[in-house]
């Protein structure tokens, strides 16, 4: 038996988030020379990532949800919606500029 998944709009929060998070970052690598491969790179990144995170448990839990979500019947993020989210990833961005080379030596030996 699944959990009901909360109704407090963090599944569409996230969702704005995630899409605005995605295309900054294309934005920021993408080439003239190559656009189509940081598209194709974007894409395959986040189908392993949900590939490992979600499993078909999570996924059956979510197309439950979908009706609920507003971005189900209108699955576009608006500019508005980006502008709300934009100082979070500026947090994001701060959080990642003051990471350090000790910071990644510290990461890569606790992986080890």
């Amino acid at each position: 038996m699944s959990r009901p998944i909360p109704h407090n709009n963090l599944i569409e929060r996230t969702s704005v988030l995630t899409y605005t998070l995605m295309e900054q970052l294309h934005d920021v690598l993408n080439t003239p020379s190559a656009p189509d491969d940081v598209t194709l790179g974007m894409l395959m990144g986040l189908s392993m990532f949900l590939d490992d995170q979600i499993g078909p448990f999570r996924m059956t839990q979510l197309l439950q949800a979908a009706p609920d979500i507003i971005l189900r019947t209108d699955a576009h993020v608006t500019r508005e919606q980006i502008d709300r989210f934009l100082p979070v990833l500026r947090a994001f961005g701060d959080k990642l500029a003051a990471l350090t080379p000790d910071h990644f030596a510290e990461a890569t030996t606790s992986l080890s």
